[in-house]
């Protein structure tokens, strides 16, 4: 059976693109050309991989996000020619797995949403643990940043800058049980983490931050250690 994608573009030119590109995976396209066509497709059935762009002619597929969609099991790939930190932030936060800087090419194109399929299918990679810090950075740089490794360190740096904040806001919410704020600082670090090729520190703030939200100071206890180490660990290396 042919994976099922989404894709959300008003542009009939970029749609034609994608829907040719995508031939070479062997996949069921449906599209959407407006806000509204994406919330019936995506309420009518359920797909195995999202590809949008941003600016719609109704408004922002960044609603579909804020209202869930992209925490549901499927990954999302968003593309647009306005991809700011600050916006790969958020959009991480939101769930968006992968992001593309338009215009994209077709291999990336290809690869993106190739990922995107076998997300949920078993692998014989390494684990992320084990794969080389510069050979993840490389690959967050292609993926989140569109190869662009100025805008990268630009974005580590100032991560690397507030990181003392977070650890000093962390280690007292803690101390403290204060789990709202801790959750509030492990949300933040969840998307930063991700974006400058952390996963398995992305990991701990996601699971940190998951006990908060269900009152668990123990499980909480448990997973602070091993991000505020890592994030020190990190500070120093940056210095």
């Amino acid at each position: 059976m042919s994976a099922r994608v989404l894709l959300i573009e008003d542009d009939a030119s970029i749609a034609r693109f994608v829907a040719l590109a995508l031939e070479e995976l062997t996949v069921d396209l449906s599209t959407a050309g407006t806000l509204a066509e994406a919330r019936q497709q995506l309420a009518q059935q359920r797909f195995d991989a999202v590809i949008t762009d941003l600016m719609l002619p109704d408004g922002s597929s960044i609603e579909l996000m804020e209202a869930g969609h992209a925490r549901q099991g499927t990954p999302w790939i968003a593309f647009s020619a306005g991809l700011t930190p600050e916006r790969l932030a958020s959009l991480h936060e939101l769930g968006v797995q992968q992001t593309l800087r338009k215009p994209v090419s077709l291999a990336a194109l290809l690869d993106a949403v190739s990922s995107a399929l076998q997300a949920s299918e078993p692998t014989s990679a390494a684990p992320a643990s084990e794969v080389p810090p510069p050979a993840r950075r490389a690959a967050a740089v292609d993926e989140h940043f569109g190869g662009d490794a100025a805008m990268f360190d630009a974005f580590l740096a100032g991560c690397l800058a507030r990181f003392a904040d977070d650890l000093q806001r962390g280690h007292a919410a803690l101390a403290s049980q204060d789990l709202a704020t801790l959750r509030h600082v492990s949300h933040g670090l969840k998307a930063v983490l991700s974006l400058i090729g952390e996963p398995a520190l992305a990991q701990h703030a996601r699971a940190l931050e998951d006990a908060c939200a269900a009152s668990q100071p123990a499980e909480a206890a448990h997973h602070w250690p091993p991000l505020a180490q890592g994030l020190d660990a990190l500070r120093r290396e940056g210095r």
